[in-house]
């Protein structure tokens, strides 16, 4: 029988964030959930912190939840981010608060301790700013050869959307996002150009989740709604996991721009068959789709 694959999902919850943790928490058979590490980014720290416990609530799943870092590498967190999480970070719905409360130790502190438990094993899946597992490898620096590899929404091989060459995950803390490609980890860049086009549209949706739990696609329809059928980014990045050809893949090595203030941020690919860097490109949203159902399905009607 296979082995559940031990995981660590850093994140700042997030409306795109939560498909994500419903993702994730739908297929335990697939994944164990070794812990929730939280940054700001759509928030404050202690805002996206609280979202993940009442998110995590919702889908039943007890994981323990570290808070990371409340600012970026060189600046301080801008406003959250209304126009697309809302005043919450959640399009305003609010979630019954779960009954577990965040834990004392800092997410980088966390995340080291469990890689050292996973034996080389651990899979970090990041879907918000890189600024805990940067911070963890350079306290760390013998972590680096106890992750199995790093999972990534971030980056773009496009346009961006902060810039018209950075992705905001990346943008915000490029230096972060740098440390993470020059560690030697093996990292999986599903960037905003392959995660744009994975769309669900609220009709789509609608027909999708006939069975599934009254509140949670309640939940989901007014999010999809919120975000006018834009693409549910972080969701799509974790899909891979569940179904690697959902995209196509570039290999090489993947380089972040810290020096030029214009370009900030932007993600470029050198490829090369031996590289350990892979870049997403060409997703298949008929495959998107089909997990996006599956995971549906795995909370049904009560």
């Amino acid at each position: 029988m296979k082995k559940p694959l031990p995981i660590v999902l850093d994140t700042d919850p997030g409306v795109d964030d939560f498909f994500c943790l419903a993702m994730l928490c739908a297929f335990p058979e697939e994944f164990s959930l070794r812990a929730v590490t939280t940054i700001g980014g759509n928030n404050s720290t202690e805002v996206t912190t609280k979202n993940a416990l009442d998110i995590l609530a919702l889908f039943g799943k007890d994981a323990p939840v570290y808070p990371g870092a409340d600012h970026f590498t060189e600046e301080e967190f801008g406003e959250p981010v209304v126009f697309a999480h809302g005043h919450n970070g959640l399009a305003d719905v609010t979630l019954s608060a779960s009954k577990r409360e965040p834990e004392k130790e800092k997410a980088w502190d966390a995340l080291y301790q469990i890689a050292k438990e996973e034996n080389g094993e651990l899979v970090v899946v990041t879907v918000g700013p890189q600024t805990n597992l940067a911070l963890a490898l350079l306290k760390y620096p013998s972590l680096k050869t106890k992750i199995r590899k790093i999972v990534m929404m971030g980056g773009t091989l496009g346009t961006g959307n902060i810039s018209p060459y950075a992705e905001a995950n990346v943008g915000n803390d490029a230096i972060a996002s740098r440390v993470i490609f020059e560690s030697g980890i093996p990292v999986d860049m599903i960037g905003l150009d392959t995660t744009r086009q994975c769309k669900v549209s609220l009709e789509e949706f609608e027909e999708m989740s006939e069975k599934t739990d009254p509140l949670i696609r309640e939940i989901m329809r007014r999010m999809i709604t919120f975000r006018k059928g834009e693409a549910m980014h972080d969701a799509a990045a974790f899909s891979t996991l569940l179904d690697p050809e959902i995209v196509s893949w570039k290999t090489g090595t993947i380089h972040v721009e810290t020096e030029t203030p214009l370009k900030k941020g932007r993600t470029t690919i050198c490829e090369t068959p031996q590289g350990i860097h892979r870049a997403a490109y060409e997703p298949r949203r008929e495959r998107y789709k089909e997990v996006f159902g599956r995971m549906l399905e795995r909370y049904p009607v009560k």
